[in-house]
Formats: structure tokens, sequence, C-alpha cells
């Protein structure tokens, strides 16, 4: 839809911004953006050998060892950008300030792809919960809780409820409220922009909705006319013939073909108007912009994206199923994950060619677990098939 379509006579308020606080500046150890905060691309660091303890027998020699150490290097090699284009008659013809709801828009587009960069990390982990991917209930959090308690502390974690931090989706969240002890240790009910809920049994909650999330759709049989897809409320309809209706998907002549078309309509590949109908921008933003969405058209096609995603079907054969829906949260020392963020610039430039204003943005970002931060880190891969 073009920016003329939002002139005052047609439109009324602007949609609520869906973006929320950092979480990932609250969580990171910053300590190396000293280092490269504007020159250069990498950053390294020694991680040093410790000298073994011996027992001493009077009279005798003492052996020495060598003082050795591993270099770990954290890289900027993620450069994520975003830009607008808008026609001065737009941006004269409308009620609203269209450059600074971009401008803000690409802000928060920015930092919600570093939040997502950074917690993609997580999979760097040295420990992780027995028996995963686990399903989360009230009945089992505190066990998990132990886990991850007794494993951090098997490598002498700080124990301070300020540095332990558990870093949970909303749904996980709701759960923890529900678990029976909070009769008697009650975990905050509101949540603070940067996604802190408050101390609960020895760690600080974090709600986050960019967790890494992934989760594999076979197709194995050609769809029937009218099957479905949702992922994330957004529904996928496979038709014989494609018609007008967003989101239908043309099944072709194939498993393969259907496949095919679903992963162009999702990450709007070529074909639209021929083998899909485009999604409207609010979900077109939902998925691929702040859901970050993607797949393969394999045969069982691996979706991963970010965040509390659920996902149905409502196939005709039942071999055409989701499976393997998998959450990453993580126990983990704050500053367990080292982060660097590089030359942020957002600005407006002018069009050649044309009257327009050029809104753009771009960030770099690095993100690294070093060694010495993966033993501070647990993983939780959690079944999510119950979203």
């Amino acid at each position: 839809m073009a920016t003329t379509a939002i002139q005052q006579e047609f439109w009324g308020d602007l949609q609520v911004d869906l973006n929320v606080k950092n979480t990932a500046v609250y969580l990171a150890n910053q300590e190396l953006k000293n280092i490269i905060s504007t020159n250069g691309r990498k950053a390294h660091r020694p991680i040093l050998s410790n000298p073994q303890i011996g027992t001493y027998t009077p009279h005798s020699d003492i052996s020495f060892e060598a003082k050795s150490a591993i270099q770990q290097t954290l890289e900027v090699d993620t450069f994520e950008y975003a830009a607008e284009d808008i026609d001065i008659t737009e941006k004269n013809q409308t009620p609203y300030d269209l450059v600074g709801h971009s401008l803000k828009s690409i802000r928060n587009g920015l930092m919600n792809r570093v939040e997502q960069v950074f917690l993609s990390k997580i999979s760097d982990a040295s420990h992780s919960i027995s028996g995963s991917p686990v399903v989360v209930s009230g009945a089992n959090i505190l066990d998990i809780l132990e886990e991850a308690e007794g494993k951090l502390g098997a490598f002498d974690a700080p124990y301070e409820t300020s540095l332990r931090a558990a870093v949970l989706g909303p749904r996980t969240v709701a759960k923890l409220r529900r678990a029976k002890s909070e009769r008697e240790s009650r975990l905050g009910d509101s949540v603070l922009e940067n996604g802190i809920v408050g101390p609960w049994q020895g760690w600080t909650v974090v709600q986050n909705n960019n967790l890494p999330w992934s989760a594999t759709l076979t197709i194995d049989t050609q769809p029937t006319d009218g099957d479905t897809v949702t992922i994330s409320g957004v529904v996928f309809t496979f038709k014989t013939t494609l018609g007008s209706t967003a989101g239908n998907v043309l099944i072709g002549i194939s498993a393969a073909t259907a496949r095919a078309n679903l992963e162009a309509a999702l990450e709007k590949a070529a074909g639209a108007g021929t083998t899909y109908v485009e999604l409207s921008e609010r979900d077109r933003f939902l998925l691929t912009r702040k859901r970050n969405i993607r797949t393969s058209s394999a045969e069982d096609m691996l979706f991963t994206g970010f965040g509390d995603i659920s996902v149905a079907e409502t196939f005709t054969a039942t071999t055409n199923i989701w499976s393997s829906q998998i959450q990453k949260d993580v126990f983990m020392i704050r500053g367990s994950i080292d982060l660097v963020l590089q030359f942020m610039s957002v600005e407006v430039g002018d069009k050649e060619k044309g009257f327009a204003d050029l809104p753009k943005g771009i960030i770099g970002v690095g993100a690294k677990v070093f060694s010495d931060g993966a033993v501070m880190m647990v993983e939780l891969e959690q079944d999510v098939s119950g979203f």
C-alpha cells in the first residue's frame, strides 16, 4: 500500500507502536565496546589457563606449568538497515509527521534485530536442562529452576539475584505466576519497559518476546483446496485457483510446488499475484519484520523466528503436520554474552531525481559467548507445541 493512501480524508489515528525497549542492553557485557566502538571490526580476548593446585612435600621440588592462553574473537559482522521513501506530496497532505514516525520505526526496528542477534547466542551455552525439549508447567518450573541453579553453582556462579537472570517468554512468565509457590513468594504483577518482572526464587525474571523459536512443517502430500497453515494468527490458505484473498497460496502441480509457493508468500519472493496473494502490511510486519520468521521449501520445512510464536494447520492429509516446536530460554549470569554496537546512524536524505525525503538507518552488531561466559549459561529448550 503506497503512502498516498494515508491522506487525511481517508484515515484516522496511527496504529499502536508494537516495539518494546531492548532487553539485550540489560543482559549483555558491553566492555568491549570501548575497544571497537567506532573503529575496527574485531576485538580479541585471551582466555588464560589456571594453575594446577598441588600438595607440597617438604624438601622436594615443585612443578611449574607454562602460562597459556587461547585467543577468542568478537567480530562486528552483522549490519542491519532500514529505509523508506516519503514523497513530498504524501508528507504535506497528511496530518501525521511521516518522517518522524519513520525515524522512530527505523530505530525501533534496528534495536529489535539487535536483540534477536544477541539472543540467538543462547545456543552457545555450555549447559542445558536435562530431558529437553521440556513442556514447562507450574508442576515442574521449580525443578527446572533448581537444575539451572545447580549447574551454575557447580561453576561458582555469583549468587546475587540481581546478577542471575531467567530470560523467559511472556507465556512462560504467565506459567510462573501460576506456580503453587506463588502464595509464599509472589512474582511481580507488572513488567518494566526493559522486560524485568522482578526477583523470584533467587532469580531476576526477565520477560522477553524475542527468544529463538523454530518448528518443522512437513508437507509430503499435495494440499487440498482450502487447507490452511496459521502462523502467529496469520492464515495462509492453499487454493487450486488463486483468487484475491490475502494469504492465498496456489497449490500447483505437486506438494513441492505448494511448499515453494508458501515459502514465497511468507518471504515476499517472486510470484506475487500469480502463485500467492500478498499479506496485509500489518501481517507482513508481524511475521517477517517483527518476528523475523523464515523458512525453506524442503519437504520438512524448517521455520525459524523469534518470540512466542504459535502455529496450526488444517490439512486434509494427516501426514502434513507441524512438529518440533521449540523455543530457547536461558538462565544466565548477566554479562555472559558480549555485545558491541557500532555506528548506529539514522538520517534523512533527499531524493536525487524527484521530491522526497529518504529516512534511513544502519547499525553494526557483534555478539559473542566467550568460553568463560558459556559456563555461566543454562539453555532450556522448551516444547511450545501448546502455545
